[in-house]
């Protein structure tokens, strides 16, 4: 026999008063705690003194129909599983009471052992109903919780970002940035280190969300660790000594274009590693693509790197993109075919990211889109 679990309590409703003081009887002797109403006002009158788990609630009420209490309590008390009794064998009634939102719908007589059951049966099942609402809103409250934690998350990455676009003496840095998700593996950073050179550094680490957003934040940090370390190489070989712990517990590597520019001379010194898509545009009639490129960072952990040198002559701009772009500008995976004209012929880096970006914010990206440009004035 199912044993009856403590404040348990029960309302019958019902105008037979004999009837209903034998119910409760029974029901009190089957461990339950139960209260007899005989008219609706009385149901009522008790409602709002006591919660009850179950209700069997007569069909026909001296003062009022049974279904009109039913529709109120499934307001009020939804938490209380009713049962509608009845004295006639009608399934129209019955199918009513269930579209009402009864539990169940029983015909009188009603013995001893068939009241208990029904209680019990009821009585279950509502808790069970209330189990699972319980769990629907533990996992709302968790999903919004982490919805609120991405929130915040995003907003701290954003705010990690330099501010764009940057105007120097002779020289200007812009970017653009779209996240596929609420947050990115891509970044990008721009500063000047202590010998007067400008360092910019553009990132992205294999994969997306949460883990990629973090392995970022990680790249980030070793990069400006090492800004005044010279020579070049020596010092993106520091910064992925730095990362490689996290990298391999991660299983993850990071392509980046890390460089230095020299705003009087337009001399700048890179390392591509394996990052790629780099373009030099001579003025608005030519552009070249970088001669030296090197494995990303993480994937050889001895791995050495490979410096490149170019000077930038006013006019010219070094423009940085990340393979999210590639879904907006599918012909840009050509390396060798010309940046678009409009792009060519802009006047300022705002502009350049501007044009490359368009549309970013208005599609479902598959990955970030970063784009980042730097112009000698």
């Amino acid at each position: 026999m199912t044993a009856v679990e403590p404040n348990q309590k029960v309302l019958v409703v019902d105008d037979d008063e004999p009837l209903a003081r034998v119910m409760a009887r029974t029901l009190r002797s089957r461990g339950f705690e139960c209260d007899v109403a005989l008219t609706g006002a009385e149901a009522r009158a008790l409602l709002q003194k006591k919660d009850y788990a179950v209700a069997l609630l007569d069909v026909k009420l001296p003062d009022e129909s049974g279904y009109t209490l039913l529709e109120e309590l499934r307001l009020t008390r939804p938490d209380t599983a009713v049962v509608m009794v009845s004295g006639v064998d009608d399934a129209e009634l019955g199918k009513a009471a269930l579209e009402h939102g009864a539990y169940a719908y029983h015909v009188k007589p009603v013995g001893a052992t068939q009241l208990y059951l029904l209680v019990v049966n009821n009585l279950q099942r509502r808790n069970r109903d209330l189990d699972h609402r319980a769990s629907v809103n533990r996992l709302e409250g968790m999903v919004q919780e982490r919805t609120q934690q991405m929130r915040r998350a995003a907003e701290l990455q954003t705010g990690l970002l330099p501010v764009s676009p940057f105007r120097g003496q002779g020289f200007e840095i812009a970017a653009h940035f779209t996240a596929a998700r609420e947050i990115s593996g891509d970044f990008y950073d721009w500063y000047p280190a202590r010998s007067g050179r400008m360092v910019l550094s553009v990132g992205d680490v294999m994969g997306k969300g949460l883990q990629a957003s973090l392995m970022m934040a990680t790249a980030r940090a070793a990069l400006r660790g090492v800004a005044d370390v010279q020579p070049l190489d020596a010092a993106l070989s520091q910064a992925a000594a730095v990362m490689s712990a996290a990298l391999e517990v991660n299983h993850a590597y990071v392509t980046a274009f890390h460089c230095t520019f020299d705003p009087h001379s337009g001399a700048v010194e890179y390392v591509d590693a394996g990052h790629g898509h780099v373009r030099v545009l001579r003025g608005s009639k030519s552009q070249e693509l970088l001669a030296e490129r090197s494995a990303p960072i993480g994937i050889f952990p001895e791995g050495k790197f490979a410096t490149g040198a170019l000077t930038l002559a006013q006019g010219d701009a070094l423009v940085v993109f990340s393979d999210g772009l590639l879904d907006l500008r599918p012909d840009l995976a050509t390396k060798d075919v010309m940046l678009p004209a409009e792009v060519r012929k802009a006047t300022s880096a705002e502009e350049m990211v501007e044009l490359l970006s368009r549309g970013a914010g208005e599609r479902q990206l598959t990955d970030d889109v970063t784009v980042v440009a730097l112009r000698r004035a």
